[in-house]
């Protein structure tokens, strides 16, 4: 974690070798997100253009980088969010070839869905910050990138039931923080 730290501050200066020291370093995490959240539906090509995207989208907000973060959930919500943004331009793309009032309808809809989501998604953030490092990253590898509790277990060094338990917990914690902050999505 150290490490990753010291390369975040050097970005944060602007080094370009420590950009090539995180894209050598990260390039198949990123894309291990892109595929995994974007359910396997992305060509390699589209992967591989979205994984660049997110190292530059990196580079260019390199200023507002938090080095004690760590890169790794940085890296992770900027591949989600590349996955989104490439969903929308294609569903965009389909409606506006189809007909432009249907589409403003759904832009109607979507944004006040998308706004409830946003929210939503700003408390969960929030709360899994609440969590011990150890418990939110078991946490982030089972509900948001799909691995498996026995997969999560050989990364963690636990046993598959304690990985279940360390999920019971936190969602618990998560459910409570949320309950606790008015939100009514729980």
């Amino acid at each position: 974690m150290e490490k990753e730290e010291r390369l975040a501050e050097k970005l944060k200066k602007g080094s370009a070798a420590a950009l090539e020291k995180i894209i050598d370093g990260y390039s198949g995490y990123v894309c291990a997100v892109i595929r995994n959240f974007s359910r396997e539906s992305l060509s390699e090509n589209d992967i591989d253009e979205l994984c660049s995207d997110v190292f530059f989208a990196l580079w260019q907000h390199r200023e507002g980088l938090d080095p004690k973060s760590g890169l790794r959930p940085y890296l992770s919500a900027a591949a989600r969010n590349a996955v989104k943004n490439r969903f929308r331009r294609s569903k965009a793309q389909m409606l506006s070839d189809n007909d432009i009032s249907e589409f403003e309808i759904a832009d109607d809809f979507e944004t006040a869905e998308q706004a409830e989501l946003n929210e939503l998604m700003s408390f969960l953030e929030d709360g899994l910050l609440e969590l011990s490092q150890r418990d939110r990253e078991i946490f982030m590898l089972f509900y948001f990138y799909g691995e498996k509790a026995s997969e999560i277990a050989v990364k963690t060094n636990l046993s598959e039931s304690s990985v279940r338990s360390v999920l019971s917990r936190a969602r618990a914690r998560l459910r409570e923080y949320l309950t606790k902050r008015g939100c009514d999505y729980v």
